[in-house]
């Protein structure tokens, strides 16, 4: 059987001699030590000047998409519709998947994808992260405290080609525009309410990511920009679910984590993460209490 081509979409910012610059650096060579190498990095850029060149350097294949955006700073949507379309240029089968470049793979991440693809439509992370502070922190493995939870958010989902050739998917996924930071991964994995058959998967188990958290001090995204964005991507989403009829609770990121299937060691995992469940069936059970009292 022939190898199955994984494309990776992300964007990145400008190289500066920062902290950031070593943090993307970092991502790019998780990338470039997985052990399957049949990849292909989809990178888009709004106005960044350093990015290819920096990417080059590297062994992996790239190609780069540049956009102009009037109001914003980046778009995950243009990611990810830019990689879609390139996708589907080169290959009928595929994996896609999104991600922040401050995600940390295991040199096995890919192996664990295509072990766990039964050729179905699919929806996959590895959720949550670990977490830590800083590139010190990561490197004497010093993982953030308290900051490993189900209600963390998704900085990497992968599809297949099956799911997001699904007409209603392509349509949405290049159509619903998102814009800066916040909300787009509650969307991305909301779109399994429109496929029958979606396998969701989590590798969590098998495989754990680790994430630095720069919180977009190293970019220059002040409080006011980050609230900013959330609330405009928020609107957007609340009207996306309410014209298709899906629940908002999608908005918590528990609900989300919960639709995925461990692929191993699930006894474990859910009493791991069971004060994070305990504390989701709590909001539920007050948000249906809440709807009974007259106000």
């Amino acid at each position: 059987m022939k190898e199955l081509k994984i494309f990776i979409c992300t964007t990145l910012r400008d190289f500066k001699n920062t902290e950031n610059d070593k943090i993307q650096k970092m991502f790019l060579k998780s990338i470039e030590d997985q052990t399957y190498k049949n990849i292909e990095l989809v990178v888009s850029l709004f106005g960044e000047n350093s990015v290819q060149n920096e990417i080059r350097k590297y062994s992996f294949k790239s190609v780069f998409f540049q956009n102009e955006l009037d109001n914003y700073k980046y778009s995950h949507t243009v990611v990810v519709s830019n990689a879609l379309k390139y996708a589907n240029s080169q290959t009928n089968e595929y994996i896609l998947l999104w991600t922040t470049a401050d995600v940390i793979y295991p040199t096995d991440f890919f192996e664990k994808i295509l072990k766990n693809y039964y050729h179905r439509p699919t929806i996959g992370t590895s959720h949550p992260h670990e977490s830590c502070e800083s590139i010190t922190d990561f490197q004497n493995n010093n993982k953030k405290k308290n900051k490993t939870n189900l209600f963390s958010g998704f900085d990497l989902l992968y599809f297949d080609s099956k799911f997001l050739n699904n007409p209603l998917i392509n349509n949405f996924v290049t159509n619903v525009y998102f814009y800066n930071w916040g909300i787009f991964e509650h969307f991305l994995i909301s779109l399994n309410e429109f496929v029958d058959d979606v396998t969701m998967i989590n590798l969590y188990e098998e495989v754990k990511c680790y994430k630095i958290e720069n919180n977009r001090k190293l970019v220059n995204e002040t409080n006011n920009f980050l609230a900013e964005s959330h609330k405009i991507n928020s609107e957007t989403f609340i009207n996306f679910l309410k014209e298709n009829k899906i629940t908002l609770n999608y908005f918590d990121l528990t609900f989300c984590d919960l639709k995925f299937k461990i692929t191993k060691s699930k006894v474990r995992h859910y009493l791991f993460f069971s004060t994070d469940i305990l504390q989701y069936l709590q909001r539920k059970v007050y948000k249906g209490l809440s709807s009974l009292i007259p106000t």
